[in-house]
């Protein structure tokens, strides 16, 4: 009696275990049959998960070498602009530089052809020899308005100590105070810069 009862529970036991394995079985069954039909419903999900999968992947050799390459193709470029620039500032600068040395230079002799042609009397003026004077006067005058040099005005205008240089003061009570009075000297700019300053008299 004793081995039949034995026997009993253990069929029972072996059904038991029979039952839990089937419905585990068919619980794994239906949850990849659920993941295989969201996967038909979703194919763009599938899709992402594969190219999310693909960017995980290391970079070629080759593209590291381009970005390298192009990097270093920027940098150069960026260089050589900022060197063309220098170069051309530098250029500009030397050319202002020489053309005031050598605008500074020729103004003597235009100070001394305008002191000669003021002290030449009218007969002297109409004679061949003082039309030349007054011809060449002219001249140096237009070639240096061609190159940007232009005469400071001074006469009749307020003093202005960035233009004017002040050597001589008088009272003068028909013209206001600070007018200047006389022009001992023109003077001249360069492209708005100041090559020579007038030389004046300042009435007070």
């Amino acid at each position: 009696m004793e081995k039949d009862n034995i026997n009993q529970e253990v069929e029972k036991e072996k059904e038991v275990t029979e039952k839990t394995v089937e419905q585990e079985d068919i619980s794994k069954n239906e949850k990849t049959s659920e993941k295989k039909e969201e996967a038909k419903e979703n194919p763009e999900t599938d899709k992402e998960d594969k190219k999310k999968k693909k960017g995980f992947k290391k970079k070629d050799k080759k593209d590291e070498q381009i970005e390298e390459l192009n990097d270093k193709y920027q940098r150069l470029f960026a260089e050589f602009q900022n060197f063309r620039n220098r170069s051309e500032k530098e250029k500009t600068a030397m050319y202002e530089t020489g053309a005031r040395s050598i605008i500074e230079k020729i103004l003597p002799v235009v100070d001394n052809f305008e002191r000669g042609v003021a002290a030449l009397s009218e007969e002297d003026l109409d004679s061949p020899v003082g039309q030349g004077m007054n011809l060449i006067y002219k001249q140096m005058l237009q070639t240096l308005e061609d190159m940007g040099v232009e005469a400071i005005e001074a006469k009749g205008n307020e003093f202005d100590p960035m233009l004017h240089n002040a050597v001589m003061h008088e009272d003068n009570d028909e013209l206001g105070e600070n007018i200047v009075s006389e022009e001992l000297q023109k003077g001249y700019k360069y492209r708005d810069t100041v090559i020579r300053h007038s030389m004046v008299k300042v009435a007070n």
